[in-house]
């Protein structure tokens, strides 16, 4: 199987311009499935394990990096002890691992071929590292613009999985009666990135987190 880099591009992140195309190569390639090929020597191997590790790690600080700001600067009315329990939630290996399987990393990386049988933990585990190698690759691509990387992860993942996160903790913290009283209190909040008539979408994928 090879990467299909430009179907990824357009369908995928919805970067069609992405200039650098070895870093989504790296990013898109597991380590297992790099040290499943036996026609690359050890150290080659290792080398670009490493690559991928270090867009993985680069990708993981971004990310919460944005998602502690976007909570800050959207959300700071629900308290603090709220905004940690919702950016736990979001930076955690399930969170992560969704919005590689909302991306469709899936579809379009190589991974090893011990993959199909792991536990689903395991799986999970590959996952989160794939879409944080995927925020490393789109950070590098927009020359280190952490402002324009919030703006895509805003776009792509953040904003509709805060907007399900609260739903469900309203859901199952509430005493409301209708769910015409639970959007008139979720909109007497003043927060308008809460949008009500989005809160109950059944086709998004993060409804399960």
């Amino acid at each position: 199987m090879d990467l299909n880099i430009e179907a990824f591009k357009k369908s995928s992140i919805s970067i069609p311009k992405f200039q650098h195309s070895e870093l989504l190569k790296i990013a898109l390639t597991h380590p297992n499935h790099i040290y499943d090929q036996t026609n690359i020597i050890r150290p080659q191997q290792k080398k670009q394990v490493l690559e991928h590790q270090g867009l993985a790690n680069l990708g993981y600080v971004a990310f919460c990096q944005v998602v502690s700001r976007y909570l800050a600067n959207n959300f700071s009315s629900l308290g603090k002890a709220t905004l940690t329990i919702i950016e736990s939630d979001l930076v955690s290996r399930k969170m992560l691992s969704e919005f590689a399987r909302y991306l469709k990393l899936k579809k379009f990386c190589l991974l090893g071929k011990s993959y199909k049988w792991k536990h689903k933990s395991e799986q999970n585990k590959i996952l989160a590292q794939m879409f944080e190698a995927l925020i490393g690759a789109i950070y590098l691509e927009f020359d280190r613009d952490l402002e324009r990387t919030y703006h895509w992860l805003i776009e792509h993942c953040i904003a509709e999985a805060v907007n399900q996160l609260l739903t469900i903790a309203f859901k199952d913290d509430s005493d409301l009666e209708t769910d015409f009283q639970r959007i008139d209190w979720i909109e007497a909040l003043q927060l308008p990135l809460l949008n009500p008539n989005s809160l109950y979408r059944k086709d998004n994928p993060l409804l399960e987190c």
